[in-house]
């Protein structure tokens, strides 16, 4: 069922919300939620251990957020933490685990990404990552 709202921020966050759920679903064999995933992917892109407030700004995300999605990897053993260069900052480094959890999840996501460009076309997925980027600058 397609859903309308007249706020355009709930349109974008149902279907955000919707999107989620879709990835998360294809990624369930994995045992990694989209946002897991992700956030292992970051860390392994630069093959190096990095601080939480580096992956945040990364991400663009807050630290706080990011700092208890690292705490939910390290409880699963999917990374491990260290002391950055001074005693309040941590890194955060994949473990073996979280390369194997990484390399299981990463065709799933693959299909996700797929089903997604399938269903809206590549020039539609472009528009939409355009339309997206333009809303990042919106200034009142």
């Amino acid at each position: 069922m397609k859903r309308t709202f007249p706020c355009h921020c709930t349109t974008l966050r149902y279907a955000a919300q919707t999107l989620t759920e879709v990835y998360d679903r294809v990624l369930a064999p994995s045992d990694l939620k989209v946002t897991q995933y992700m956030l292992l992917e970051s860390i392994l892109e630069d093959e190096a251990e990095q601080s939480i407030t580096d992956l945040a700004q990364k991400l663009g995300s807050d630290r706080s957020t990011i700092g208890r999605n690292v705490h939910i990897l390290v409880r699963d053993g999917l990374v491990s933490l260290g002391r950055g260069s001074d005693r309040r900052e941590h890194t955060v480094h994949v473990t073996q685990k979280g390369h194997e959890a990484v390399a299981l999840a990463h065709p799933l996501w693959q299909k996700a990404q797929a089903a997604v460009a399938d269903t809206l076309g590549q020039d539609q997925l472009n528009m939409l990552r355009t339309l997206l980027s333009q809303l990042e600058g919106i200034s009142i």
